[in-house]
């Protein structure tokens, strides 16, 4: 007997020769593609995940873990929110930044420490493990990914590594255009998910200068804050021909932007592992290191708390030579 074999639709046939006759016969394979599930959200995952787990609860799974996994959810339903707009992200989408975002947003936006982020992410890691063996993903973003619980400096520009940033000449438009929201996000202190969301209608003139007042999108908090000069030529650049209410900067998603600035990281020579929240960081130090109170920098930078405030508050050398001077001038008449 002979019997040819073929595919046709993802489904194996078979024509089986007998006696000079051709019959043919179909049969489905084993192996036949079913369709393909869809790709879940990260969170419509995670609550089946923990429905499941507080069914557990008081028979192999403790309260405490629960309120834990809790926890986590819900930061992760605020950092989707920050970073996108939208309440849930598919797996398809998560990529090892979006995960290297998430632990920074936990520290330098929550205010936890790196031991806690450490044991908060492992929820998340486990999840995108299982979410990886039942195939819902092709590959494992976590899989090159360590989060150390130790403390780590948080990545910030100095003054002058952002001034080599702002006058590097870039002939590629898409780095470019980066480099300038980055920027004006070092000189206002703006979220990138509050960048997206910023028109003409949240500009207005107060004494001759310009500013933004607005509310921040994740905590509905207003603020108001001064435009300055390297912040209003960027407005200029990209807003003078837009409608009142449309957003005056068109950009990629959170994840996109973070890529592309790696490489203008790398152009412009600056050795630091930089995303784009260290934007926000940047401006922090600036602020603090010129006399800025921590009142003002909580106000504009939209914190609920100044405890939030205060991890954006480090002591840096500038500032401390500057406060030593006062100290020196202030002391000096009566012992030097």
């Amino acid at each position: 007997n002979l019997m040819n074999h073929y595919f046709n639709n993802n489904c194996l046939y078979t024509d089986f020769t007998i006696s000079d006759e051709n019959i043919g016969i179909p049969y489905k394979s084993a192996d036949c593609a079913k369709p393909s599930r869809p790709v879940p959200g990260l969170l419509e995952e995670y609550d089946r995940e923990i429905n499941y787990f507080e069914s557990r609860v008081g028979k192999d799974r403790s309260l405490s873990t629960l309120k834990k996994h809790q926890s986590v959810r819900a930061h992760l339903s605020d950092f989707i929110f920050s970073v996108s707009g939208k309440k849930d992200i598919s797996f398809a989408d998560l990529t090892e930044d979006f995960i290297k975002g998430f632990c920074q947003y936990l520290t330098e936006e929550r205010g936890l420490s790196n031991s806690t982020a450490w044991v908060y992410q492992i929820p998340l890691k486990r999840l995108v493990s299982s979410a990886f063996s039942k195939g819902l993903i092709s590959s494992n973003p976590f899989a090159m990914f360590h989060y150390s619980p130790h403390v780590k400096e948080r990545a910030y520009l100095t003054e002058g590594e952002l001034k080599g940033m702002m006058e590097m000449p870039l002939e590629d438009k898409i780095l470019k255009k980066v480099r300038d929201l980055f920027v004006f996000s070092c000189w206002t202190g703006l979220s990138y998910v509050d960048i997206t969301a910023l028109t003409k209608k949240s500009l207005v003139e107060y004494k001759g200068s310009l500013w933004i007042t607005s509310q921040r999108k994740k905590t509905n908090k207003p603020f108001q804050i001064k435009v300055l000069d390297p912040a209003a030529a960027i407005l200029v650049r990209y807003g003078r021909r837009k409608a009142q209410g449309t957003p005056i900067f068109r950009i990629g998603s959170y994840n996109y932007i973070n890529y592309k600035l790696k490489e203008v990281v790398r152009l412009c020579g600056i050795k630091k592992n930089i995303s784009f929240h260290c934007a926000r960081h940047t401006f922090a130090t600036m602020a603090l290191n010129n006399g800025m109170s921590l009142e003002s920098i909580s106000q504009i930078l939209g914190h609920s708390s100044i405890k939030t405030t205060q991890i954006y508050a480090k002591i840096t050398m500038t500032r401390l030579d500057k406060d030593f001077s006062v100290f020196k001038d202030n002391i000096k008449d009566a012992f030097f």
